[in-house]
């Protein structure tokens, strides 16, 4: 088997964004279009929501 040549810039480049899209601990996390869904110990999912006030409100998903 023949390797294409090494370009360890790329590889760098590469790693690098891969690593900048992982949420890291000690660190907030900001979910802007996505959802928060969490799964309670039965399996069943639910959707996490806040209103302009500030009040949480979950959803079966």
């Amino acid at each position: 088997m023949i390797l294409p040549p090494f370009n360890e810039a790329e590889w760098r480049r590469k790693l690098e964004q891969a690593d900048a899209a992982n949420h890291k601990r000690n660190q907030d996390i900001e979910v802007g279009g996505g959802r928060v869904i969490l799964t309670s110990p039965n399996g069943t999912r639910y959707e996490v929501t806040v209103s302009d006030a500030g009040a949480l409100s979950t959803s079966s998903v």
